[in-house]
């Protein structure tokens, strides 16, 4: 636990990690007269210490989506008043039981979550064979025939990992929207004979690109299209590349941030760590 007094500061810029089961929320941004995380949090802290803060978060994430490492930030005088280690207590305890706080630190004052981070990964997670799990719907897209993985797993290596156009993979975007993303890295781990966990990482995400990435994957893994037609649907029209596949076998599992913006009270690596580990013992049922 950090041990530094903050209580020489009037105000500081608060940084969390959560985690999330994104069943029962709208998405993660704020939204009129519908749950959602931001909303949620927003809330918990109002409540909890009677003054409304804005918090901003890494990125969106739609109705249905996880998170295991979603990290937001805000403005608060708490620190001076109830120190760090009783300020992640209070906070965590009045949280809702779909939401939890993994970790907490000061940031820089002008830290914003969005436009500071390095990469985003995220990871979908699919059973494979006849046989399905009802303890792990909402974890895991059940997709009843057997896949070739071994075509998935090359049709993943085909994709560039320079800055491209991938506008084919992406939903509706606003007009003008910039729809260039470097892909830094794209994998597929096969968990055990019948869950598969494919991960993203790149500097940005287009909307809902992750989930027509995998639904294209899933037409290679049918042997529907090939490896090589599936790095041609790059070249598409808007949208062409999906349709997408659903919301709950997703999650955002990282965030990364250039050192010294954020000086965090738990080791993020163990975290990290102990979070796959975990999430990974519940995926496998």
């Amino acid at each position: 636990m950090n041990s530094k007094n903050y209580n020489n500061y009037n105000s500081q810029r608060i940084a969390l990690s959560i985690e999330y089961d994104g069943c029962h929320f709208h998405g993660s941004q704020r939204q009129t007269n519908l749950r959602t995380v931001q909303q949620t949090v927003e809330d918990v802290l109002a409540r909890v210490f009677g003054v409304k803060s804005s918090v901003d978060f890494s990125g969106r994430t739609d109705a249905g989506v996880h998170a295991r490492r979603q990290v937001c930030a805000f403005n608060s005088d708490g620190i001076g008043r109830y120190g760090l280690e009783t300020f992640e207590r209070i906070i965590d305890r009045n949280l809702p039981e779909d939401i939890s706080l993994r970790n907490i630190g000061i940031a820089v004052r002008n830290f914003d979550p969005r436009r500071d981070a390095l990469s985003r990964t995220y990871r979908y997670y699919i059973q494979h064979g006849p046989r399905r799990s009802s303890l792990s719907r909402n974890r895991k897209y059940h997709v009843r025939q057997k896949l070739d993985v071994n075509s998935m797993k090359w049709a993943l290596k085909s994709l560039p990992n320079t800055e491209v156009d991938w506008s084919a993979f992406a939903g509706k975007t606003p007009v003008h929207y910039c729809t260039h993303r470097t892909l830094m890295n794209a994998n597929l781990r096969e968990l055990d004979s019948n869950t598969l966990e494919i991960s993203f990482q790149s500097d940005g995400f287009l909307p809902h690109q992750v989930r027509i990435m995998v639904g294209a994957l899933l037409r290679v893994g049918r042997l529907k299209i090939s490896p090589d037609t599936f790095h041609l649907l790059l070249l598409g029209e808007i949208g062409s590349a999906g349709p997408a596949v659903p919301p709950e076998g997703l999650e955002l599992a990282h965030v990364s941030y250039p050192t010294g913006l954020v000086d965090w009270v738990h080791n993020e690596e163990k975290i990290s760590n102990y979070i796959d580990s975990e999430y990974r013992s519940k995926i496998l049922i």
